[in-house]
């Protein structure tokens, strides 16, 4: 086969295996029917692509090759040291390989500089969140008008619970996203806002329905942190814009700082509004809601909160951290997990050091794919979705969340893809990045 063929071939097949990923991951009715089977077939479909690539394995492997260990080796740290995948060490294993696919693949493509790598996957990607959002509020709804109980279908999905696999089945054949799509759909929030705005005509109308659709879908999901977040997030943003058309200089960038002394205030705040909205969640049957907001009252205000809340489990890993803030429980001891929030786990189980080795890993799977962001229009809401991140791995668990790293580093490789292509036409390959990368 010439080179050229096989260049086309691969092209074709990346882009195939992303188009795949995103259409059984991203529709849950889909994902249910398939099997976690299609998610590695794609994840197949990729690596069949590059080694088809003439120049990628062949003169760059260096470039390439590092990447896929570091995607290899990073579930095992998580594994052993923070006892995620309960004990399934193949299903975990295979889970987490299709976690690191998406950061991969964006690094590969944006080095390889190959549009047609890219087609279809943008349109594509809009879409399926629209559907499965659409589909999801519409159960979402449903579930409201049940009678006297709300029915939480998104929150179902996100439970642990033994002897629930068909219940959950079931609402996944329903194309009912649960918690990863919920807590990806927070953290697009901003880019989605900041696309809104960047729009014209029926575009700008379009952002604007979907920015809707995803505040009504976290609203009703009863997940309270992502109805938190999607609050400050929209807050943040409202403001920011309300000083940028009072101020006609001021940068996006700098109208987002402002709003500091707004999370401020509603820190100094946060009794009355934890309060109101505890009442409010209350009063619109929302138990799980209005229970969570409690016990972040009881937590803020010096109380005691439950046992079996959430909050009560951050306490563990705070310990483990003060008892061997270094290395954790590396080297051996009782490890101090408690499973609901990935960085305070990380920190506890491997150390600071363990954990910046885990981070500097993480980094290299995805290096250069965010190449040129900060030099975009809409560099201060990918950093807004950045900062999110961060309190969501301090807060919650991030990387059983497929949807989350797939929504993040497709959008901002697009949205870099998108700039180059109006201001150059293609990129060329940049495979081997430039060292200041």
């Amino acid at each position: 086969m010439a080179r050229t063929d096989r260049n086309s071939v691969s092209a074709a097949l990346c882009n195939a295996s992303m188009l795949l990923y995103m259409g059984w991951l991203l529709l849950p009715a889909v994902q249910a029917a398939t099997h976690a089977v299609t998610g590695a077939l794609s994840v197949g479909v990729f690596g069949l692509g590059v080694a088809l690539d003439g120049d990628t394995l062949p003169r760059r492997w260096r470039w390439f090759l590092p990447r896929v260990l570091a995607a290899a080796l990073l579930p095992l740290a998580l594994y052993f040291f923070l006892e995620r995948g309960g004990g399934q060490f193949a299903g975990y294993y295979a889970q987490q390989g299709m976690f690191w696919f998406p950061p991969l693949w964006c690094a590969y493509a944006r080095g390889r500089g190959d549009a047609r790598l890219y087609r279809w996957i943008g349109p594509a990607l809009i879409a399926l969140l629209a559907v499965t959002t659409l589909t999801t509020v519409g159960w979402l709804v449903e579930g409201i008008t049940r009678g006297d109980r709300v029915y939480a279908y998104a929150r179902s999905l996100g439970s642990g619970e033994p002897g629930r696999a068909d219940y959950l089945r079931e609402l996944m054949l329903r194309n009912i996203g649960g918690y990863d799509f919920v807590y990806a759909g927070v953290l697009l929030l901003p880019l989605t806002f900041g696309m809104g705005l960047a729009a014209r005509g029926r575009r700008r109308a379009g952002w604007a329905l979907l920015l809707l659709l995803q505040l009504l879908l976290i609203g009703l999901s009863q997940y309270t942190y992502a109805i938190l977040f999607a609050a400050g997030v929209m807050a943040v943003e409202l403001l920011a814009l309300l000083l940028r058309a009072v101020f006609r200089k001021l940068s996006t960038g700098l109208s987002l700082l402002c709003t500091v002394p707004l999370i401020a205030a509603a820190w100094l705040l946060r009794v009355p509004l934890l309060t109101w909205l505890g009442g409010l969640a209350a009063g619109f049957g929302f138990e799980n809601a209005a229970y969570s907001l409690t016990q972040l009252l009881l937590m803020v205000t010096g109380g005691a909160v439950d046992a079996g809340s959430r909050l009560a489990t951050y306490t563990t890993p705070l310990a483990g951290i003060a008892a061997s803030p270094l290395v954790g429980s590396m080297l051996g001891g009782a490890k101090a997990l408690g499973m609901h929030s990935d960085a305070l786990d990380l920190l506890s189980g491997m150390g600071i050091l363990g954990a910046a080795g885990f981070a500097l890993g993480a980094w290299a799977v995805g290096r250069g794919s965010l190449r040129g962001i900060r030099a975009t229009e809409a560099f201060p809401h990918v950093a807004l979705q950045w900062l999110l991140l961060a309190l969501c791995l301090f807060l919650g668990t991030v990387f059983y969340s497929r949807e989350i790293p797939l929504s993040l580093c497709l959008s901002a490789t697009l949205l870099l893809r998108k700039e180059a292509a109006a201001g150059e036409g293609d990129a060329p390959r940049t495979i081997p990045p430039s060292p200041g990368d």
